[in-house]
């Protein structure tokens, strides 16, 4: 087991959460570049592909899909509605709900998405089944790290 003297002796790139930090602002720079074409920044990007995949969502399940809070994901659909990529529908039955759809412009750019993610896999350069390892790993420390915080 690791003692906390070991651990203040631990050299900085041998620590696992500054290797996952380190990912992350690699990663960053990878979707930037690749999605500097379609003029998404990565969460304009993460809203399209729910959307791409389930339709017709409302701001609420976007924000527990995504585990943003609303006062973030609020701007980034605002964003999307202005470059005329998603609309906003007030529910018939229910005014103050908003449903989020994708317009015919934004419907359009899903096809550019999967060179999005190709170029992404190519940059991640590993095998497919090491890469889901490491996504079936990342996803287990995430709940753990989720559990523990409370």
């Amino acid at each position: 087991m690791t003692t906390p003297r070991d651990l203040d002796a631990l050299p900085l790139e041998d620590m696992l959460c500054f290797a996952v930090y380190k990912a992350e602002q690699a990663f960053g720079r990878v979707y930037r570049q690749v999605l500097e074409p379609l003029g998404l920044t990565y969460p304009q990007f993460l809203v399209m592909r729910l959307l791409w995949r389930e339709g017709s969502l409302q701001v609420t399940q976007i924000t527990d899909r995504l585990g943003l809070d609303t006062g973030t994901v609020t701007p980034l659909l605002k964003r999307l509605t202005a470059m005329g990529l998603v609309k906003k529908t007030r529910r018939e039955d229910d005014e103050r709900r908003v449903d989020i759809s994708l317009t015919p412009a934004g419907e359009a750019l899903k096809g550019q998405s999967e060179e999005v993610m190709r170029c992404i896999g190519e940059a991640i350069g590993m095998p497919e089944p090491d890469a889901r390892a490491t996504l079936d790993t990342v996803r287990r420390l995430t709940g753990n790290l989720k559990a523990a915080a409370g």
